[in-house]
């Protein structure tokens, strides 16, 4: 099955405000141009490896753009469980998921409005169908008993400890074939245990380097992977396992703490397990 993502446009994009550590000292500094052509880099370079589909960005919102935070998607129904933004600089985005959604026949799923939940950012399906969900800075340990409600499948918690890797794909990528990339800092060492024994040896472990390049954030489409900027270490590794890198510069949309991953949504989600 071909990959299938929402990606949304970037003319709206900038830092205006701070909500995570990224975003200290950003505000203003953002070149709008260059993030035009790097968001332009990426769209064109995963039209090579999958469909991808857009939504129009909002002047009001200017992190609409990182549609990883829109929800959950539940392909094989055509359903999506909405985000609940911690911050009110993002509450607003909720209303436009939900009118893009349902203008393409999706039903629109909403947690009770105290858990707060933010989407894909913080919820990944790996190769053998289970869901990783992460809490701790933007998504609640509450958030997983409410998604247990509406998804039939093994759901586990991993607990975020470092504030600059405030979202879970921010520091753990799945990969298929068994594989994931994960940011040992960014997790308690409970977490790093659940990691490991899942994962046995098909889990690879992140430098702090690679973490700042957000290497975990990392788009996968079949063998290639798409991210920000990658080490030889880490393509070494890699292609030894049958994977081949991609790199697309993120540097202005990292100021606002995402990258590759961050501007795009999977629309196959649970469709694909």
């Amino acid at each position: 099955m071909s990959e299938i993502m929402l990606m949304c446009t970037p003319e709206w994009f900038t830092v205006n405000y701070e909500i995570n550590p990224w975003m200290k000292n950003q505000t203003g500094r953002v070149s709008h141009e260059l993030a035009r052509q790097q968001w332009q880099a990426l769209y064109d370079t995963l039209c090579s490896v999958a469909e991808i589909r857009l939504m129009r960005g909002a002047p009001s919102w200017p992190d609409l753009v990182f549609t990883a935070n829109v929800g959950l998607p539940l392909a094989a129904e055509k359903k999506i469980i909405l985000s609940n933004f911690r911050h009110p600089e993002r509450q607003g985005e909720k209303a436009i998921n939900r009118s893009w959604f349902e203008d393409q026949g999706w039903r629109c799923i909403d947690l009770p409005d105290g858990v707060i939940f933010e989407g894909a950012g913080d919820a990944l399906f790996d190769d053998a169908g289970r869901l990783w969900t992460g809490s701790g800075p933007r998504s609640d340990e509450t958030a997983l008993m409410h998604l247990a409600r509406h998804i039939d499948a093994p759901i586990f918690r991993l607990a975020l400890t470092d504030p600059r890797f405030y979202h879970l794909d921010t520091c753990f990528c799945p990969l298929p074939d068994g594989y994931a990339l994960y940011l040992p800092l960014a997790f308690d060492e409970a977490s790093r245990a659940l990691l490991e024994r899942s994962f046995e040896g098909k889990l690879i472990s992140l430098t702090p380097e690679e973490g700042d390049q957000f290497c975990a954030n990392a788009v996968c489409a079949g063998s290639v992977i798409v991210m920000n900027q990658s080490t030889p270490r880490l393509d070494k590794l890699l292609a030894d396992i049958g994977f081949s890198v991609i790199e697309t510069a993120m540097s202005e949309f990292m100021k606002s703490g995402g990258s590759a991953k961050c501007l795009t949504l999977s629309l196959q989600g649970w469709a694909k397990q």
